[in-house]
C-alpha cells in the first residue's frame, strides 16, 4: 500500500504513513476479505446476521477502507472519520443487496453479466432469504441511515447523491 500511496501521491499523503489505526484497519479488513471468500466458499451465508457478517467483509470492507482513507487524506477529525465509516458500512450493505436483487431482476445486457448467476453457484442471498420486496426495503433503509450518517457535515452533496444512485442502480 505504501508503495501505491509513493507513486500516486508522491508526499501529498504523509499522514497516512503515521495513521496506524487506518493501516490496522486495512490490514484487517485485507484479512477480513480474504475470510470472506473462504467463508462464502464453505457456505456461511444461511441466515441474514452471517450475509451481512460476510459481505460485510467483502464489499463493505472495502468501501469502508476507502472512505477512511479519504479521511486521513482530508485531516479528518475522529467523528468525521466515524461518520465517514457509518456511511461506508450502510451503502456497503445497501450496494449488495442491491446486487443480489440485480442477479434476479435484471436485464442481461443492461447489466451487463450474466444474470441469475448467485442461484446457478447455490450462493444464498439477501433475495433468497428475504424476498424482493424487503429487499427494495432494505436498500432504502440503509440508504438512508447512510445519508443521516453523513447529513449534518459540511460539502456532503457528493455523498448524499451518491447514496441515491447506488440505491437506484440498474447495472
Amino acid at each position: 500500500i505504501v508503495s501505491i500511496i509513493e507513486r500516486g501521491c508522491g508526499n501529498r499523503l504523509t499522514a497516512l504513513y503515521t495513521d496506524h489505526q487506518v493501516f490496522t484497519h486495512l490490514r484487517f479488513e485485507g484479512t477480513g476479505t480474504a475470510t470472506s471468500e473462504i467463508l462464502d466458499i464453505l457456505g456461511l451465508g444461511r441466515s441474514r446476521g452471517e450475509l451481512e457478517l460476510l459481505h460485510g467483509l467483502k464489499t463493505g470492507a472495502m468501501i469502508q477502507g476507502a472512505a477512511e482513507l479519504g479521511c486521513v487524506a482530508a485531516g479528518a477529525e475522529g467523528p468525521q472519520r466515524e461518520k465517514a465509516v457509518d456511511y461506508a458500512r450502510h451503502i456497503g450493505l445497501a450496494f449488495q443487496i442491491r446486487d443480489d436483487i440485480l442477479d434476479v431482476t435484471a436485464d442481461q445486457q443492461i447489466l451487463g453479466k450474466t444474470v441469475g448467476s448467485d442461484q446457478r453457484d447455490g450462493k444464498i442471498t439477501f433475495v433468497d432469504l428475504l424476498g424482493l420486496e424487503a429487499c427494495e426495503t432494505l436498500v432504502a433503509q440503509e440508504t438512508a441511515k447512510a445519508k443521516a450518517a453523513v447529513a449534518d457535515l459540511s460539502g456532503c452533496e457528493f455523498l448524499l447523491n451518491l447514496a441515491e444512485r447506488l440505491a437506484d442502480r440498474r447495472k
